[in-house]
């Protein structure tokens, strides 16, 4: 598969209802996945992703342009043709799990194997090697799906959707009933296959977090793509100077009240802002972003926030924050890649109360220190 093209479309347009006024929901649409990819698809609600997902998937018939799947044009396939290749080369991930209630865990792992006339023993023995290979655990198989938490769920569906070993895995807004922290373990989960197994990945979703797990994001609006870029995030550290010497001289009891009130307010502005704590370690935060503009207002809040509560205080609370966008790499919950240690290099250089960031512009590749009040110009 290497080096091949698992997805294709060619100036794809779909519109619906046949008066004269038909509404367009994907205009002139043009893609390529290569194999072992793993794309998002990131738009708002309307913005005709999940179109584009049902065309690729062959549910649905382009009102012009072409959809190869394999190097295979779908219009020349008929219903059994399309049916056969969804069993055999495509794997599904919904939002909604879509598990049989009356089934166990294993049985609805193992039923799509009995179409492609696998022996129910054998179809229950490769059932059992994806729930292990998506980190359930053997107790898990005998249980239905009340019996399960969502994340539980979700693997199960992700397991029933390697166990007919496809090439490609279409996931449709596969965190959209997760928590934060339960999405973001699937999305690592998506990520992990997709590097080990070289398996194509199609994620669909509205969230641009989500999306930065991706290799690539596309982003479409009214049905056209407007945007295309290789997955980055924006990390943030911030921390408070001389949180040390404050500890000697008020004591571990009014620190610890201090730092509940900072873990507070930082934790307040990352829900507002859109952001996933990645890790928590005394005083300091290290916060991901899916986008720079979003990072830099929650850092001006934070300082802000911190600034009205030293007007009240006993002990003043220098924060400083840093801020850095580049390409990362997600294991589990952490990121690690060099945007990360750059993050934390400017973090350490600024004083208390600035937040420094470094310019979007190319031509000032250099580090800004600014205080929350006087932030201005155009930030990466």
């Amino acid at each position: 598969m290497e080096n091949l093209v698992a997805v294709a479309l060619e100036e794809v347009s779909k519109h619906y209802g046949g008066g004269p006024e038909p509404v367009a929901v994907l205009r002139e649409v043009s893609l390529r996945v290569s194999a072992g990819d793993f794309v998002a698809i990131l738009g708002p609600s309307g913005s005709g992703k999940s179109t584009l997902l049902n065309l690729v998937a062959g549910l649905d018939s382009p009102s012009a342009g072409r959809v190869l799947v394999g190097g295979r044009d779908l219009a020349y396939l008929g219903d059994n043709a399309r049916s056969d290749l969804r069993l055999r080369e495509i794997g599904f991930v919904f939002q909604s799990f879509n598990l049989f209630p009356t089934f166990t865990a294993e049985e609805n792992v193992a039923w799509p194997l009995e179409f492609l006339g696998v022996g129910w023993r054998e179809a229950r023995r490769r059932a059992r090697e994806a729930l292990a290979r998506v980190a359930l655990p053997p107790a898990v198989a005998r249980r239905r799906p009340a019996e399960l938490s969502g994340g539980e769920q979700q693997r199960v569906a992700i397991a029933r959707a390697l166990v007919t070993e496809p090439r490609l895995v279409l996931a449709d807004e596969p965190t959209g009933n997760l928590d934060s922290e339960t999405g973001q373990t699937i999305l690592a989960l998506l990520r992990e296959l997709n590097a080990e197994r070289h398996l194509t990945v199609v994620l669909v979703t509205h969230s641009a977090l989500a999306a930065s797990h991706a290799q690539r994001t596309v982003e479409l609006r009214d049905g056209r793509i407007v945007r295309e870029a290789r997955g980055t995030v924006t990390i943030m550290f911030s921390d408070i100077v001389g949180f040390s010497a404050m500890t000697e001289r008020l004591g571990d009891e009014r620190v610890q009240e201090i730092l509940h009130t900072h873990c507070a307010i930082v934790r307040e502005q990352i829900a507002v802002h859109g952001g996933f704590e990645v890790k928590t370690q005394g005083d300091g935060f290290m916060i991901a972003f899916p986008s720079a503009r979003r990072a830099l207002r929650c850092a001006v809040r934070i300082q802000r926030t911190m600034a009205a509560y030293d007007e009240h205080a006993e002990a003043p609370v220098g924060l400083r924050i840093g801020l850095h966008t580049g390409e990362a790499t997600k294991e589990g919950r952490d990121f690690f890649g060099r945007s990360v240690i750059v993050a934390a290099r400017i973090a350490a250089t600024a004083r208390s109360g600035e937040i420094w960031c470094r310019r979007w512009c190319a031509s000032s590749p250099g580090p800004r220190r600014s205080s929350p009040s006087t932030v201005s110009g155009r930030w990466s």
